[in-house]
């Protein structure tokens, strides 16, 4: 058996292979980025599991997603193994939305025992356990939801480094009250994301003089998942997808 990690750490690859060194049939190879994997599996994609991080550092504007575009076009069963920080939950339902066929999440802090049994699953011809990632593939409809149509993501990147309203609608080239009717949409939504994947409290509604109130919570959102809403590859993939609706 022959397993793919696809980080920028080379480290990472390392722990693997030490995980799975008692197992003298398995072989881990790594790659740092997307666009290394693309050039490996263009000459090579005898793989039966691939280990797939959802960041590569600066260097690299292509997420874990441009990797799981490659690796679903060839077919290889895929599992995210990356760090389990707050500002990664954007790609884990983005992940479950696009690519429905990912085994499952085994972050990186679960130690070597969830990581040796979906080897040993992939070894047995059968799924990993998916219990870490049902919170994701449960919430992944939101995704559709917090970006509705491709123009959005205009306006989320507005919110990057804007902070009132008339200034996020000149940044977007929209309406203020474009603006606040989105902010307004996206505020209960961005509660429940937060509620089932960080376990906070939804808040209540919205009324209607809390505009400058659903911009705050909403931008707040926006720059903890920068990262995301700046991703080339989400352009992509929301584009597609606005296609073929």
């Amino acid at each position: 058996m022959r397993v793919l990690v696809v980080d920028d750490l080379l480290m990472a690859e390392t722990e693997v292979a030490r995980a799975l060194e008692a197992d003298r049939d398995v072989e881990v190879v790594g790659v740092r980025n997307p666009m290394e994997l693309a050039a490996l599996l263009d000459r090579d994609g005898d793989f039966q599991l691939a280990l797939v991080d959802l960041h590569y550092g600066k260097e690299t504007r292509e997420s874990g997603l441009a990797a799981f575009e490659v690796l679903s076009t060839h077919g290889i069963p895929s599992i995210v193994h990356s760090v389990d920080e707050d500002n990664r939950m954007l790609f884990l339902l983005a992940v479950f939305r696009f690519f429905p066929e990912t085994w499952t999440v085994v972050p990186k802090s679960a130690g070597r025992g969830p990581l040796l049994r979906a080897v040993e699953a992939a070894q047995g011809g059968h799924r990993a356990d998916d219990t870490a990632a049902r919170p994701y593939k449960r919430a992944a409809p939101l995704l559709d939801q917090l970006i509705r149509r491709p123009t959005d993501l205009i306006i989320w990147r507005a919110m990057l480094n804007h902070f009132r309203e008339p200034q996020v609608a000149r940044s977007a080239n929209v309406s203020k009250r474009v603006v606040s009717q989105f902010t307004a949409d996206r505020r209960p939504v961005v509660a429940h994301i937060e509620s089932e994947l960080l376990h906070r409290r939804n808040p209540p509604a919205a009324a209607p003089d809390e505009r400058n109130t659903n911009l705050l919570e909403v931008s707040a959102f926006a720059r903890l998942n920068a990262d995301f809403f700046t991703d080339p590859t989400v352009d992509r993939l929301i584009t597609g997808a606005a296609g073929h609706n």
